[in-house]
């Protein structure tokens, strides 16, 4: 879902900008920096989430066109650090499949809103209305929070993906539906079984990695 240069017109990349430097200003200025100042293992740990990034995205399939396709992780790159930080790793990550060339620059901001703020955001409200509505124990954090919230994320990010190619009259209805929404149902599900599996293996193996987990909330006493 790398969206190249000169697909779209200038419009949308001043749009993708606009809202990409909103959103970055909101996350550096509201980023709890107290937990990670003095914390050279949490350092470690987020540079290698948004390494990882660049490796996942990097093997992105694609069929021609603007059209590929590679899973997002930021469900679980978001419960590990929070919203402003997988914001930020997810800057990097693409900051490192542009300079590889796997984006256009001029996409980089819609790219960024397209790939990380929509499962982002997603993610964090599934998080907050489930923590405050929901039982909650292990289960519910891992299925709810990892596996579904992924799902929701990823399908969203590629109906928006879709929408923009369609709105910007980039593609018609039957090419889209031909080439591009023919494959969210394959790729939905493993999206969310990669997520809800890695944050299952974190919470069990290293939950201090996973500052949403919290022992005493998910597993005291259940």
């Amino acid at each position: 879902m790398n969206l190249p240069d000169g697909l779209l017109s200038w419009q949308w990349a001043v749009a993708g900008w606009g809202i990409y430097s909103i959103v970055m200003l909101w996350a550096l200025k509201t980023a709890p920096w107290y937990k990670v100042k003095n914390d050279k293992n949490a350092q470690h740990v987020w540079f290698g989430a948004a390494f990882l990034l660049i490796l996942l995205w990097s093997m992105s399939a694609s069929i021609g066109g603007g059209f590929s396709f590679h899973f997002l992780l930021m469900t679980t790159i978001t419960l590990m650090f929070g919203p402003q930080f997988a914001l930020m790793a997810m800057t990097l990550g693409l900051l490192g499949v542009t300079l590889n060339g796997g984006a256009g620059w001029s996409m980089f901001g819609l790219n960024a809103i397209l790939m990380g703020w929509i499962p982002v955001i997603l993610t964090w409200w599934v998080y907050k209305l489930a923590y405050r509505y929901l039982d909650r124990n292990f289960f519910v954090y891992v299925f709810l929070n990892g596996f579904l919230a992924a799902g929701i994320g990823a399908l969203l990010a590629m109906l928006s993906v879709a929408s923009i190619l369609y709105w910007g009259g980039v593609y018609d209805y039957e090419v889209l539906s031909y080439n591009f929404l023919v494959f969210i149902p394959l790729l939905v599900a493993p999206e969310a079984f990669l997520n809800g599996f890695i944050i299952a293996s974190l919470v069990l193996m290293k939950p201090e990695w996973v500052s949403s987990f919290s022992d005493a909330d998910y597993l005291k006493g259940k």
